[in-house]
């Protein structure tokens, strides 16, 4: 940019990316040089400003992985010695009134942080849900932890149920508010009395209020009908 387009049309487009802290080397140093002798920008940088601050806090304070902050760096490193600078890329509003140009800058700063949010989730996803089984008046000794992986997978991990006979096998139910039940699956424990049971889920977690173990027929079946011997509420 020469210094014949140090005009107050175009340093008001530069405005909103000024107070972003958006703008190359030599922009900024027009647009400094220019809010040195012209109160009437200096006005409207405080008004892009003092938004800019008001939105800072409306984030969440999130410290984000050395894996994110290498992508971000990599995407806003400066170009090499001798290229050519991205003119296609860089920053600009059209002419609004100040109220519009406020409202427009409020949206671009919202889209950022969005980006963020999901970036920083993506790679920080949520803890996984888990529900804890205690044993029955027959199995006081046993205890389950049903761990829900995503929306469709679950791992239920036994410890202290007594093996059984080959006639039959453990049975998991997952329980909706209505009392209606689906089987999770069929497993046999160890001789010390444990068991991993991997789950494929039919319906999302939240859609379950407790589940419990029972004992039935080996393979299965279609309802509970033996003893429970381990339970536990969502």
């Amino acid at each position: 940019m020469s210094r014949s387009s140090l005009e107050h049309p175009n340093i008001l487009d530069l405005l909103p990316a000024y107070a972003l802290g958006c703008l190359d080397e030599d922009e900024k140093a027009l647009v400094a040089e220019h809010l040195a002798v012209c109160s009437a920008c200096r006005e409207e940088l405080r008004s892009y400003e003092h938004l800019v601050d008001r939105l800072a806090l409306a984030a969440p304070d999130a410290e984000p992985s050395p894996a994110l902050k290498q992508r971000l760096m990599a995407q806003l490193s400066p170009a090499p010695p001798g290229a050519q600078p991205r003119r296609s890329g860089r920053f600009r509003l059209p002419r609004l009134s100040p109220v519009w140009r406020v409202a427009a800058l409020a949206a671009v700063f919202l889209l950022v942080l969005g980006g963020f949010a999901l970036g920083w989730q993506a790679l920080n996803p949520p803890p996984s849900q888990v529900v804890e089984l205690r044993g029955t008046e027959i199995t006081p000794q046993a205890r389950g932890v049903l761990k829900i992986e995503n929306e469709r997978h679950a791992r239920l991990t036994v410890t202290g149920l007594p093996p059984l006979d080959e006639s039959k096998q453990y049975q998991l139910w997952l329980i909706e508010p209505d009392g209606k039940r689906y089987s999770g699956g069929v497993f046999s424990v160890a001789s010390d009395g444990s068991a991993t049971l991997q789950i494929s889920l039919p319906h999302p977690p939240e859609s379950y209020s407790a589940v419990g173990i029972t004992i039935e027929p080996a393979g299965g079946s279609p309802g509970p009908t033996g003893d429970k011997v381990l339970g536990g509420d969502f």
